[in-house]
């Protein structure tokens, strides 16, 4: 009776057991897919969430949202200049987007886009005054790129430097160096050389040096495919080749990357070193393309910082920087006449994109708790 009793038992233990284990591996699959829901759905929702937080701002000082909403889509998008204004905005959004997004792959925090931008300029400035103003025009253009964007590679390889072989924080570095790339920028506008007839702002760089244009009655120049030049090189970078591979396996595990043999060191440097590479073709897309000079109100465009956010929408992703940069640039040409338009002030669009920064970071962080139990 005993031994019935007991082979009853164990059969009741592995039945259970066998129901506890189809309800763990449902359990379990509904987790992944709650998860996989909130990790496609988070973009969308921080999107919904920075909407319905600034039409409460907006209301709040006595404005009309959906009047903010046309004022922004008509003043970027609606008309030819407005529009062009928005994609040269956008090239250079790209541009320090990626120099952002590519150390961020290794978990590498570059926060010197704006100072690589800076030094990039710096060179291009430079090269655009000082060389003959008889260069040929397409050599002269592809002198300041080139210099540009090796000036901004040796900016922001300090960092990556300082990182690999000496442990310096590279946010605190990278940082630092934006302030010295603003003050060596200060030097070329006012003393070596300034521009007699307006304050702030360089001698304008010689007319070969000026960047041809592609969409003249909108101001678009070349700057656009230099954009998106750069956006395909990071993507065939990361995603093919063995740095890329790399990059990738340090930004997963950087202590199971090294065990596995991977060049830590090199990761660092080359990755600071692109990333600064991006920063200053910024520099030459503002001097070359934009301005034809160098002006230290460059300077509140915060175009470095505002590029990390491109770089965190795109979820680091080389292309998905395009169409990131494009979002945040609109954002910011059309709210310029916020103050005309709709009472609201023109820094509006920072407000925006600060809003939906913090709100990414909100649902990013739900995600990981979620996996995490």
């Amino acid at each position: 009776m005993s031994e019935g009793s007991g082979g009853e038992g164990a059969a009741d233990t592995k039945l259970s057991d066998q129901a506890a284990a189809t309800r763990g591996s449902r359990d379990g699959l509904a987790r992944l897919n709650v998860l996989a829901a909130i990790r496609h759905g988070d973009i969308l929702g921080s999107i919904l969430l920075t909407v319905a937080v600034m039409a409460i701002i907006v209301v709040a000082f006595g404005g009309n949202p959906w009047t903010v909403a046309k004022t922004i889509i008509n003043n970027s998008l609606a008309e030819e200049i407005f529009l062009g204004q928005t994609i040269m905005t956008a090239a250079i959004l790209i541009l320090t987007g990626l120099a952002a997004a590519i150390p961020f792959t290794a978990r590498l925090w570059n926060i010197g886009g704006e100072g690589q931008m800076f030094a990039g300029a710096v060179v291009a400035v430079t090269l655009g005054i000082m060389l003959p103003e008889g260069t040929a025009h397409g050599l002269f253009v592809l002198i300041l790129i080139v210099g540009a964007a090796a000036g901004g590679a040796l900016w922001g390889s300090v960092p990556g430097v300082l990182k690999a072989y000496f442990g310096i924080n590279e946010i605190v570095t990278s940082l630092m160096l934006n302030f010295l790339a603003f003050f060596a920028a200060n030097y070329v506008v006012t003393v070596a050389w300034p521009e007699i007839y307006a304050q702030l702002q360089s001698q304008e760089i010689h007319d070969n040096a000026h960047f041809p244009d592609f969409w003249a009655s909108a101001k678009v120049d070349i700057s656009v495919f230099i954009a998106l030049a750069a956006a395909l090189a990071a993507w065939v970078l990361i995603t093919r080749t063995s740095l890329g591979f790399s990059i990738r396996s340090v930004g997963a595990n950087p202590r199971a990357a090294r065990l596995a043999g991977v060049r830590t060191r090199l990761v660092t440097v080359s990755s600071f070193l692109t990333a600064g590479a991006a920063g200053g073709l910024a520099g030459a897309v503002t001097v070359g393309g934009i301005h034809h000079d160098l002006a230290l109100d460059l300077w509140i465009s915060n175009y470095g910082y505002v590029g990390i956010a491109v770089a965190l929408l795109a979820r680091l992703n080389p292309i998905a920087v395009l169409p990131a940069a494009f979002i945040f640039s609109t954002l910011r040409v059309g709210s310029n006449s916020l103050q005309a338009a709709a009472g609201i002030s023109s820094s509006f669009g920072e407000v925006l994109i600060a809003t939906f920064v913090i709100m990414l970071m909100v649902t990013g962080a739900i995600r990981f708790r979620y996996a995490q139990h």
